[in-house]
């Protein structure tokens, strides 16, 4: 899961103030495994850590509230505050990342708590250069990786790596694991790179390439990075998936429709035949410098950057484009309990839920961003977290928790 990101936004009430309250109130929801992409029960994915416009102008939707989102109050943070990662590996045992004492212009210090059962509780961190990925798959199992560095703790202390050596120019975006085996992605000196390992001992495995690479999840033998690339001639980017096997080294770029502007943020796989992969689709094509650094820059104004909602599936044969219910906004994170049961989330509180047919839409009202959503395993519970006001001098962590026993309301 990324844990360094900036406002992605899912809009979906622009122009119509009260169409996003119905019944109940601040919602609740995540948990699940890993902070990249899990598999099987309690799948869970990761956010984007790269920078996103804010979304413009958009058709009014409405989206019902579901009381069966609950706001769950967190560990107290001083300052402006935001959560942006959710990890969950079963009822009792949950962590939340972020960032406190922020601002506008700051995105603060890097925080992070641990859901005990009862209630979150703020535990202490390894010093990092900078924020990356987060993942676990237990207590003592949590891997951090910012700035060139990368920190595993085993449930008594924090052992820090250095994969480039003392590097200024290469810094981790995202980080999973899978049975002690470490995928991470990141960008330097204007490229993304890939690199693996286990016990220490990291083998670079993609060195640099064109693309952005938003999200790695690694499970049950497998990886997947998500992300986008430049269309020809530099006409704007499209969708970008690449697999690699097991321990091999080797990485495979899989065929996806030519989505003109479109960027995947977020993977989750249930199993190495079912995988989603979400995101968004940019009005216009997109700008292709995100995806090729050799493609001459383009700035758009955050009004302008009008964006659908995107999600995509793997079947074991082909990624195929899904229908979703919204027809505006930006997908930031996936995860799923199983084949029938997959949830995304994005901006202002708006979760997309597939029941193994087709896509339905909820929120919960009067909250913020989400910024991460998980399967809680051994429960049909989800959590979220995000922000209120993000990127202000205001901005206000949440965390909320999704009853999902009984009939879905």
């Amino acid at each position: 899961m990324k844990i360094a990101q900036r406002a992605a936004a899912l809009v979906v009430c622009v122009g119509l103030a009260t169409a996003c309250s119905g019944p109940g109130g601040p919602g609740s929801a995540t948990a699940g495994r890993g902070t990249g992409t899990a598999t099987g029960p309690g799948a869970t994915a990761s956010t984007s850590a790269n920078p996103l416009p804010e979304a413009g102008p958009s058709p009014a939707q409405r989206v019902d509230s579901s009381p069966r989102w609950k706001r769950v109050r967190s560990a107290p943070l001083t300052g402006a505050s935001r959560l942006v990662d959710v990890v969950a590996t079963g009822p009792g045992a949950a962590w939340a990342v972020g960032f406190a004492d922020g601002a506008e212009d700051d995105e603060g210090v890097t925080v992070m708590q641990r859901w005990n059962g009862r209630s979150w509780k703020e535990v202490p961190l390894p010093a990092l250069s900078g924020s990356g990925g987060f993942d676990a798959t237990g207590p003592d199992d949590l891997w951090f990786a910012g700035g060139g560095e990368v920190s595993h703790w085993d449930g008594r202390r924090w052992t820090t790596r250095h994969p480039f050596g003392i590097s200024d120019d290469k810094h981790f975006s995202d980080v999973s694991v899978d049975d002690g085996r470490a995928v991470l992605i990141g960008s330097g000196q204007s490229r993304s790179f890939i690199v693996a390992g286990e016990n220490g001992r990291f083998e670079l495995q993609i060195p640099g390439r064109d693309g952005a690479f938003n999200a790695v999840t690694a499970r049950a033998g497998h990886a997947w990075v998500v992300g986008a690339k430049s269309r020809e001639s530099c006409a704007g980017v499209t969708p970008m998936v690449l697999h690699s096997r097991a321990k091999d080294s080797t990485w495979e770029e899989m065929r996806l429709p030519d989505l003109p502007g479109g960027s995947l943020r977020a993977v989750v796989q249930i199993s190495p035949t079912d995988v989603w992969a979400v995101g968004e689709i940019v009005q216009g094509g997109g700008e292709p410098y995100e995806a090729d650094r050799s493609c001459p820059e383009s700035y758009q104004r955050p009004e302008e950057q009008v964006t659908t909602p995107l999600a995509v599936h793997w079947d074991g044969r082909a990624w195929r484009r899904m229908e979703l219910p919204l027809a505006s906004g930006r997908l930031t994170s996936v995860t799923a309990f199983g084949p029938d049961d997959v949830w995304a989330a994005g901006h202002e509180a708006a979760f997309l839920h597939f029941d193994g047919r087709k896509w339905s839409a909820e929120s919960a009202s009067g909250t913020g961003t989400v910024k991460a959503v998980a399967a809680i395993p051994g429960t049909k519970d989800l959590w979220a977290v995000g922000a209120i006001d993000e990127w202000t001098d205001q901005g206000q962590d949440f965390v909320l928790r999704r009853d999902g026993r009984g009939p879905r309301g």
